[in-house]
């Protein structure tokens, strides 16, 4: 090729334009047909050419266009392109097509090359949405293209880009809520008052509520694990048509596996049906917490427990013989095959020797027999032993595998294990389409298929008007009409299914009747998606509810107006939320296995408390002129100010101190007066702060490992606290609120009195916020305050600061040590704790006690008040 280029030069190194490979007089329609016409070209040559710069016109209009080589530089010009008003076209004309290096060998290794055109970019959103893995899209693209030289990169790099212009600045959570919105899902979610992340998302699909409505007869649940990047448990509710067909009701991302997430995922389950059918069998695992959730939200409901689980657990409890035996003491149709299926298996784990019964060649022990009544019979066996499950309506449901099963399916959608919520809706969203394509193909057989199997005449009313798999479970059932007497029936199947059993079938046979659909349950009746009972026309329009809204707001305070605005537009722009992801999940467990509980107990025996409380800071640092660092909601450590305590050099907090024993040492400062006598011996520090009426914050500041001069970081972090959880502040401090909100609101200095700390209230906001527990001490009678909805095993480290007020009206920060007295608990705190935070006071018991010890009885003090200075 270059030895073509270097035999048409001329000395004057003129190109020949007549010999150019890209010669043409053709008049291009578009300057992109041109582009399109010159790669071609050059492509077939080994060589890449692309746009170097454009001129436009005086209206703006490109008009020329300069095209180059992609390794050229700015002087290897080789061929220009412009408009010709003329012809209402773009011309090409060659300057020199020399290149001073030889043609490509392979295309792969350019750019340019490998861009994508525009039917590939939609090409490749359309697999990217159908969750298509890069590598398979690039396989794809080379067979619809066999000139494609993309490589692996530029399927990523086109969708990083897809990715960008889809979320277009917005955070993971306005995305979600926001295609949640777009597609039409009924949601409901609950989110921490405390950081505004969400802890609970439940939501249905708009197909899904429709077949639920129509099918609410059936409900089996189950949580699973490993389907998102925040480790949330995924609870998912599947149904069961008349067809035999498996649907997804709900789905919900919950923040643990206890009675209080089951309980409201259920809830908002129930608020779904509004006046449809209620449900009429649930089968769940043994999960207590689910278990018991269940049978507060439909307690009408028969609920039953997976055989299928069961049986795994008895088989890890005992060796594989057994299982064989108690499945047929499970199936035991009457209470006379169930005794006596009992007694056999109570007679054969009896025959031991030497403390164990050998069955070819296997010991057994003999405590087997005890498991299984503690642990199943006894307590569990109306919910999954035949007798008694068969006299309820159950339909045929004796394990939870379609919902297992729907796990499955689901996670091959997702195909990883660290989706964003957001991708994972995108999936349900394909996964519940599919499986109404399923449904409604099973309706119509149901409708318009006849088996030969189907040709008796008891059955002429019902061929067409129920569906296959009630028309299979009967001729199935009129197969034993010979074999059993009908006085012996039992009535399984109609107690069961609602199916005519054995007796009622031998009945219409004998008299030549059809059967009447009136004798089969509406369950296996229904062939279309509609509600099981029409639901009456509600006025939902909700003016009175409007006004009565717009009434309230006007009457409320600027502070809670912008919570109520906040939580609306939550509501009806949720492309804009304001609600924050979720928090990665450690320990989702509603319950710890038996192995888990034994070691507790252990180690509670054995070893000191592993998350102790310590104060402050080991040794005292001047920090006046550190920056505040990033915080989270929770601040638990101050990065590169204090070493992570040696917990084995920690006190045991539940071991009462000598009160005769006084610490070795004990600071002398000119405000020591000021605190309480027997907090003395304790002291190891005493901080004074500028008192320009933001001491109070200025002593937190310091208290929290800044330096007092981060006064203002503290304040706003606390009017934040105080705005993100207002209403449930709101129930906290009642009539308080207003002027607490009013002391915070102040960003100046020097502070007026009515925007100084603001004690006891500000207390409560200081523990929620920071983590941590504030010890407030004055001479009229101190308060110790607690992180109001967290428990102490949330946090890694218990921080304990101290602040002292002196002279009534200054504030002062105090280091204490040791196993230092611990005041009297905030009414605040007692009267509006989370059941998770009770473990504070349990925690600091001893050290509360020892407090009341030490503490003079004076049945006269006043109520602590600020005076001016």
């Amino acid at each position: 090729m270059a030895n073509f280029y270097e035999e048409n030069l001329n000395e004057g190194n003129e190109f020949f334009m007549g010999i150019s490979p890209f010669f043409t007089k053709r008049v291009f329609y578009s300057l992109n047909e041109l582009m399109g016409w010159v790669q071609n070209k050059a492509f077939s040559l080994g060589y890449v050419i692309v746009r170097r710069r454009s001129k436009t016109n005086e209206n703006g209009v490109v008009s020329y266009v300069t095209l180059i080589c992609d390794r050229g530089g700015e002087y290897k010009i080789k061929a220009t392109s412009s408009y010709i008003k003329q012809f209402d076209g773009w011309t090409l004309r060659v300057k020199c097509d020399q290149h001073n290096h030889p043609p490509a060998q392979h295309m792969e290794g350019h750019a340019y090359a490998r861009r994508l055109k525009e039917n590939e970019k939609k090409l490749v959103a359309d697999l990217t949405s159908q969750n298509v893995e890069p590598r398979n899209i690039l396989s794809i693209l080379k067979e619809h293209d066999e000139n494609n030289v993309s490589i692996l990169k530029t399927i990523y790099s086109a969708q990083y880009k897809l990715r960008s212009s889809q979320n277009d600045g917005k955070t993971p959570m306005q995305v979600l809520m926001g295609i949640l919105n777009d597609k039409k899902f009924v949601i409901e979610f609950s989110v921490n008052n405390i950081s505004n992340e969400l802890e609970n998302l439940f939501f249905i699909h708009p197909l899904s509520l429709d077949i639920w409505q129509a099918f609410p007869h059936v409900l089996i649940i189950d949580a699973t694990y490993k389907t998102n990047k925040y480790a949330m448990p995924f609870v998912e509710i599947v149904g069961v048509t008349s067809t035999n067909k498996t649907f997804s009701i709900a789905f919900a991302f919950i923040i643990n596996e206890k009675e209080e997430s089951y309980k409201w995922v259920l809830m908002c389950l129930r608020l779904t049906l509004e006046k449809c059918m209620q449900p009429r069998v649930i089968m769940t695992d043994r999960e207590l917490a689910l278990v018991n959730a269940c049978q507060q939200v439909f307690p009408y409901a028969t609920h039953l427990l997976c055989r299928w689980h069961i049986t795994e657990n008895i088989r890890k409890h005992c060796k594989a013989l057994i299982p064989l035996k108690a499945d047929i003491l499970v199936e035991s149709p009457t209470w006379t095959s169930y005794t006596e299926n009992y007694k056999k298996l109570q007679s054969m784990l009896r025959e031991h020797q030497e403390g164990f019964l050998c069955i070819n060649n296997i010991y057994i022990n003999p405590d087997v027999l005890q498991y299984l009544d503690d642990v199943w019979l006894n307590k569990y066996k109306e919910m999954f032993v035949s007798v008694w499950i068969d006299q309820h309506l159950n339909f045929g449901q004796r394990t939870s595998s379609r919902v297992e099963g729907q796990h499955s399916v689901l996670k091959k959608y997702l195909q990883e294990k660290n989706y964003s919520l957001a991708k994972f809706v995108g999936a349900i969203d394909r996964f519940v389409k599919s499986q109404l394509t399923a449904i409604n193909e099973s309706f119509e057989k149901s409708m318009i298929v006849s088996k030969h199997e189907y040709k008796f005449s008891c059955f002429d009313l019902l061929r067409g008007n129920v569906s296959l798999k009630a028309l299979d479970m009967l001729v199935e059932e009129l197969q034993r009409v010979h074999q059993v007497d009908s006085s012996n029936c039992g009535c399984k199947l109609q107690n069961s299914c609602g199916l005519p059993c054995v007796c009622m079938l031998s009945a219409y046979l004998n008299s030549g009747e059809c059967i009447p659909l009136e004798s089969i349950d509406v369950f296996w009746r229904k062939l279309k998606i509609s509600p099981s009972i029409p639901m009456e026309n509600e006025d939902i329009c909700g003016d009175g509810n409007f006004e009565m809204f717009k009434e309230t707001y006007n009457k409320q305070p600027e502070a809670v107006k912008k919570s109520m605005m906040r939580k609306l537009l939550d509501i009806f722009q949720p492309s804009k939320t304001h609600i924050r992801e979720p928090a990665i999940q450690k320990n989702t467990r509603g319950r710890p296995s038996l192995k888990k509980q034994k070691q507790k107990q252990t180690d509670s025996i054995n070893q000191a408390p592993r998350r102790c409380s310590f104060s402050t800071m080991p040794k005292f640092v001047e920090l006046n002129n550190r920056e505040p660092a990033r915080h989270s909601s929770y601040i638990t450590t101050i990065p590169d100010l204090n070493e992570i305590p040696d917990l084995k050099e920690e006190p045991d907090l539940n071991e009462i101190p000598d009160l005769k024993e006084e610490p070795q040492s004990c600071y002398n400062h000119r405000l020591i007066d000021e605190i309480q006598v027997m907090f003395h011996p304790y002291i190891t520090h005493i901080q004074d702060v500028e008192g320009d009426g933001n001491c109070g914050f200025r002593a937190i500041s310091v208290c929290l490992g800044y330096g007092e001069n981060d006064w203002l970081y503290v304040r706003r972090q606390l009017l934040d606290e105080l705005l993100s959880s207002y209403d449930a502040y709101a129930r906290v401090f009642t009539d308080g609120i207003g002027e607490l909100y009013t002391s915070l609101n102040f960003l100046e200095s020097p502070t007026p009195k009515r925007y100084w700390l603001l004690m006891p209230e500000t207390g409560i906001l200081i523990a929620n916020r920071f983590g941590v527990v504030l010890t407030f001490l004055t001479n009229q009678g101190s308060l110790t305050f607690f992180p109001l909805w967290k428990g102490p095993e949330e946090f890694l480290y218990h921080r304990v600061i101290t602040i002292s007020l002196v002279y009534g009206n200054h504030y002062v920060m105090v280091q204490l040590e040791g196993d230092c007295p611990v005041p009297t608990i905030s009414a605040f705190w007692i009267r509006h704790k989370a059941p998770c935070a009770a473990g504070w006071e349990t925690m600091f018991m001893s050290r509360l006690e020892l407090y009341r010890h030490l503490k003079p009885y004076n049945p006269e003090t006043p109520f602590i008040t600020i005076e001016d200075c």
